[in-house]
């Protein structure tokens, strides 16, 4: 079971994703609880019945965090990133087995796993660049490579569960809302 659930401050700023298991430690310990009028949950199968977690939960009492928030690139992020469309040809497929990810710049001529090197490519566009530069092969990304810039952001590459259904559509809006 894949839950996740979203985690917000006391002040309903946005913290980080957590699995389902650390959300249900934190309601039943009492330092977390449902945000104001949020209906969302998944239910929870327990010997009992199911329990309805809420797809998100609020902190109890506030947390100071210094640090930024880093997402590092997955397939699943750099598909999300590029709404699940080829960026050379335009091709749009939720089925992963039909998208791949290619390295703009070739790992065999220095290109890395980052998000500037990092682009979404159906598998007939990967095999006809294959281990050459844009420049080399004419074939040129739609949309230049970038690394998220904000939680916001990042955010709504994550916030869709298995069936396409937005979750935290509350927080993912607008950054002015959260204080970034």
């Amino acid at each position: 079971m894949d839950k996740k659930v979203l985690l917000l401050n006391a002040s309903e700023e946005v913290l980080r994703v957590i699995d389902w298991k650390k959300a249900i430690k934190l309601l039943m310990k009492g330092k977390a609880k449902r945000p104001f009028d949020y209906k969302t949950t998944y239910e929870i199968p327990t010997t009992s019945g199911n329990y309805a977690l809420p797809a998100a939960i609020v902190l109890v009492e506030y947390v100071y965090v210094p640090h930024a928030y880093e997402k590092t690139p997955t397939r699943k992020n750099i598909f999300n990133r590029d709404d699940w469309t080829c960026q050379y040809c335009g091709m749009k497929s939720k089925d992963t087995k039909k998208l791949t990810i290619d390295h703009v710049y070739p790992r065999c001529k220095g290109g890395g796993w980052q998000w500037t090197n990092l682009t979404t490519a159906c598998a007939s566009c990967n095999s006809k660049k294959a281990n050459m530069t844009p420049k080399e092969c004419d074939m040129y990304p739609k949309n230049k490579p970038v690394k998220p810039c904000c939680k916001q952001t990042i955010l709504r590459m994550i916030a869709v569960d298995e069936y396409g259904e937005i979750l935290w559509e509350r927080w993912t809006k607008s950054e002015k809302k959260s204080g970034l």
